[in-house]
């Protein structure tokens, strides 16, 4: 009866500290020739496409953009990551204060500024 009683005990610690934890939006496109607006909520976002022109608000963490022709506007977190694979995708972000994102982009013509 110890053991059970071990046990139990065990599962719902577990359950706390996981339900604890934040959880953090994940944010999902996935379109061709669209214009739309969308909120990351303070968590990730991920872009397949071509030639949409998107509003992305939401203090995002992270943008992962795969596809070509995209103009996006985003707004980032303080600590955030732009990620692009694709070509001629044009990306202009705004982040807090000074803070800028880490950048991995893989192809051509791609153009990614901050916003003035």
């Amino acid at each position: 009866m110890r053991d059970f009683q071990r046990a139990a005990f065990l599962i719902v610690a577990s359950a706390a500290v996981f339900a604890a934890l934040p959880a953090q939006a994940q944010t999902e496109f996935t379109g061709a020739g669209e214009t739309s607006e969308l909120d990351c909520d303070g968590g990730s976002v991920t872009i397949e496409g071509a030639s949409n022109v998107l509003t992305i608000t939401g203090a995002c963490t992270s943008l992962r953009l795969m596809g070509a022709s995209n103009r996006i506007t985003i707004d980032l977190g303080k600590v955030s990551t732009i990620r692009v694979e694709g070509a001629d995708n044009e990306i202009r972000w705004r982040a807090p204060g000074t803070a800028k994102p880490r950048l991995n982009v893989v192809g051509a013509a791609n153009r990614i500024s901050r916003l003035r």
